[in-house]
C-alpha cells in the first residue's frame, strides 16, 4: 500500500522520514511546489546512507522552482534501507512544499 507525506520546507535540512528497522522503503515520487505568488525558490533533496556512516547523496541540489509552479524531482522508484533518511530544505522558509509518495516492504 502506498503512503504520501507532505511537508513545508524551511531553510534548514529537515528529516522527511527515517526508514524503520527491517524495512525497505521504495520512493516512487518526489514533487516540490512553490506556493509563493511572486518569488522563485531553490530546493535541495538528499538522502543519508545509514550503512555508510550517514554519507549524504543529493537527489536534487538547489533546483529552482518558479513562483506558483511545481517540479517532479525524481523519475522512477528508488529504494532506501533501514535507518536511511530522506532530507530536504529550501532557500526560503515556507515557500516550497514537498510531497513524497512511497511504499514499504518488510525484510
Amino acid at each position: 500500500m502506498t503512503d504520501t507525506i507532505g511537508v513545508a520546507l524551511t531553510t534548514a535540512a529537515a528529516d522527511i522520514f527515517t526508514v524503520p528497522a527491517d524495512t525497505v522503503r521504495y520512493v516512487t515520487l518526489i514533487q516540490v511546489c512553490n506556493v509563493d505568488g511572486a518569488n522563485a525558490a531553490d530546493a535541495t533533496i538528499q538522502w543519508t546512507d545509514a550503512s555508510n556512516a550517514d554519507a549524504v547523496t543529493r537527489l536534487a541540489y538547489q533546483v529552482t522552482i518558479d513562483a506558483q509552479d511545481s517540479r517532479t524531482m525524481t523519475v522512477g522508484a528508488f529504494a532506501l534501507s533501514a535507518g536511511d533518511k530522506l532530507q530536504a530544505l529550501a532557500s526560503a522558509a515556507g515557500d516550497l512544499e514537498l510531497t513524497v509518495t512511497y511504499y514499504d516492504e518488510s525484510v
